[in-house]
């Protein structure tokens, strides 16, 4: 298995990534776990998100107490034996179990040690060398993870990290001649590498770097048009000539994307949905953004207002329409629910914004968000009790104060100034006013609070 950048992944991994990537800065660190763990699922060897997997998973690890360390390993442990039974069949589906019991507790030697393996099994070094250095971690002396972690290191081409690693054995046995063979023979290696890499390391290292970035910024939406959508619509239809795979027209697709080709992008997202013989969620969005743009291109040309405003509603009822398709279609994705309550909430559709919501809600990204938007659905139907509940729950949850607790700190006052209780809703708008005085009309609001009661002395 060999490692893959951003540019070779599919293009619902890339989203999937790029989704997570956003909810890393979050506090909730199960919440930015869970995203991008869902990537390592669908792309094993995409080490980036795997590193990144890690870095959380620690800080996670960081941030447990001692009970429930116990209990995640004793949970984990159990599964070890899962992961050496599946790896005999399908590894990669034991890699994904394995995942999982690292998402509760990071430092698992079982699950571990059983990882490695199956990074052996599948010729994946890199792998093995992420299993082994978190072992490193725990026991930094043991010895047999040490030497296996030096060899794992070599077969990934580190070699000069394998040799800092057996340097630390060899310091245990001066006398000992066979390991001071073996510290000689990847003295040699390291050596050897290090040569080959000065010689051609730069160019190579240039060239990805310059792919990658590139592949990024498709990805994530900051080009649209020049020369570098152009280079990739170039190189990836003449590779096409010669393979013409599904995920090569997913990212051709999502280059014509960049490069406002949009007629372009839904033949190839057509395309694939015939050779898959479905149309899945992630494409079916696609090819709507696609529409959309197009619609809005026709909007922001219109001559006049009732041309406008007709495309307008045009393009609003077509998004509405694949929204609850692709819902029909897919009724327990969470977050397909979301983007469609965001619709119906838009356009005041309160009854049904609140149901999908309460779908919503199973969404671990999405939760906390979908409990606001409920509170105000309430609100908006004066069941101001309900809203209230709903409200406080998300609050609580709210570590951070950030934009998302100051909106829902905004809303909770709203609903208790229409309730009728101003001295509540206030204490809202002033928690906001000490962290940002500039919030919204908060300043505003303070300044006539406290105007009122002058008035009244």
């Amino acid at each position: 298995m060999e490692i893959k950048t951003l540019q070779e992944i599919t293009a619902d991994a890339r989203e999937v990534y790029v989704r997570a990537l956003k909810n890393c800065s979050r506090p909730e660190v199960d919440i930015a776990i869970e995203g991008m763990k869902q990537v390592v699922k669908m792309e094993p060897a995409f080490k980036v998100a795997r590193d990144k997997l890690r870095e959380l998973e620690r800080r996670k690890a960081r941030e447990m107490g001692a009970f429930s360390k116990m209990l995640a390993s004793i949970g984990g442990a159990f599964k070890a034996g899962k992961v050496r039974a599946l790896a005999r069949k399908n590894p990669v589906e034991a890699l994904a179990v394995a995942e999982d019991a690292l998402a509760s507790y990071v430092y698992i030697p079982a699950v571990l040690n059983a990882m490695a393996d199956v990074g052996e099994d599948l010729e994946a070094p890199f792998i093995t060398v992420d299993a082994l250095s978190l072992i490193r971690e725990i026991s930094p002396k043991n010895e047999a993870n040490l030497r296996k972690l030096a060899k794992a290191y070599q077969a990934n081409n580190q070699a000069r990290e394998g040799l800092k690693v057996f340097q630390e054995v060899a310091a245990k046995y001066p006398n000992n001649l066979q390991v001071q063979a073996e510290l000689r023979a990847a003295l040699a290696l390291a050596s050897m590498e290090r040569g080959k890499w000065e010689e051609e390391g730069k160019t190579q290292e240039k060239a990805l770097s310059a792919q990658n970035t590139v592949a990024e910024q498709i990805s994530e939406g900051t080009i649209h048009g020049g020369e570098q959508a152009k280079q990739v619509i170039k190189l990836l239809t003449e590779e096409l000539k010669t393979n013409d795979s599904i995920d090569l027209r997913r990212r051709l697709g999502d280059a014509y994307m960049a490069a406002e080709r949009y007629d372009d992008a839904i033949v190839e997202f057509n395309k694939i949905a015939e050779k898959l013989g479905a149309m899945d969620p992630l494409l079916d969005k696609n090819i709507e953004k696609a529409k959309c743009a197009k619609y809005d291109l026709e909007i922001a040309s219109a001559m006049d207002a009732e041309t406008k405003n007709k495309l307008i509603a045009e393009r609003d009822a077509y998004r509405l329409e694949r929204a609850e398709d692709r819902v029909q279609k897919y009724p327990n994705d969470a977050l397909l629910r979301y983007e469609l309550a965001l619709l119906y909430f838009d356009k005041n559709d309160v009854e049904e914004a609140l149901e999908q919501f309460q779908h919503a809600r199973k969404s671990p990204q999405k939760r906390l968000s979908s409990m606001v938007y409920l509170g105000r659905c309430f609100a908006a139907k004066n069941q101001y009790d309900l809203a209230e509940e709903q409200f406080q729950s998300a609050i609580k949850d709210m570590i951070r104060m950030d934009k998302d607790k100051m909106e829902a700190l905004y809303y909770l006052g709203e609903t208790y100034d229409r309730a009728g209780s101003p001295e509540k809703a206030i204490e809202c708008y002033k928690e906001i006013y000490q962290n940002q005085a500039n919030f919204r009309d908060v300043a505003q609001k303070i300044e006539e609070y406290y105007n009122k009661n002058n008035n009244k002395q």
